[in-house]
């Protein structure tokens, strides 16, 4: 009889703490997955809006593509060198980012610029370092102006200001090239959601 009582006390115990540990543990919080999709194949899944290939130079003279990026979480933005407005701003509230998550090897950043005729290799170096851009992390990448601008476009869903993208937008990418969020690089509260997001998604992907 004693037996019986232990075992169904264990049992009523096991079930409780079950309960327990699913009530109140955390839920992860799924950030929406951004741009149009479409049926699959197999007209159960969907088929979402993924950054296209790209074969870019970065600041470091080397070529950079979406392998280079597979598997971990970016975030992509536009700007060039010279821009005497929102790209200081934003490029200074995105490195705000980068120190958040500092020597995470699933965190990256990549900075496209706009300009690839003054932004050169050595310019974009230079540029680099005056942000403490730590290498193999944040990339500032130049190629050919309309791969960028088509990307701009299509890929990260930019704004445009006619030929020149000029955008202060900070996309948020994930592991599988989807768009999870798009974020004002000029404003603090925004930036700071990004950092949260970050955290978010990470935890997504694990």
């Amino acid at each position: 009889m004693c037996v019986r009582v232990r075992i169904t006390l264990t049992a009523i115990f096991s079930v409780a703490l079950f309960f327990f540990y699913a009530c109140t543990r955390k839920q992860v919080h799924y950030l929406p997955i951004l741009g149009q999709s479409t049926l699959a194949p197999n007209g159960k899944d969907s088929l979402y809006h993924t950054i296209a290939d790209f074969t870019l130079t970065d600041q470091m003279n080397q070529v950079i593509t979406q392998d280079t990026f597979k598997g971990k979480v970016y975030v992509a933005n536009f700007f060039f060198v010279t821009c005497p407005t929102i790209c200081r701003q934003m490029n200074n509230e995105l490195q705000r980012v980068e120190e958040a998550y500092k020597g995470n090897g699933k965190v990256k950043f990549l900075s496209h610029t706009v300009n690839p005729e003054e932004d050169s290799v050595p310019v974009l170096a230079e540029y680099a370092k005056r942000h403490n851009a730590v290498p193999y992390q944040w990339y500032f990448v130049t190629g050919n102006k309309d791969v960028i601008l088509e990307l701009a476009r299509h890929s990260y869903l930019a704004e445009t200001d006619g030929y020149l993208i000029h955008s202060p937008n900070l996309t948020l990418i994930d592991g599988k090239g989807r768009i999870r969020g798009i974020y004002s690089g000029t404003v603090h509260s925004d930036v700071d959601k990004l950092i949260s997001d970050i955290g978010l998604l990470l935890k997504e992907e694990d």
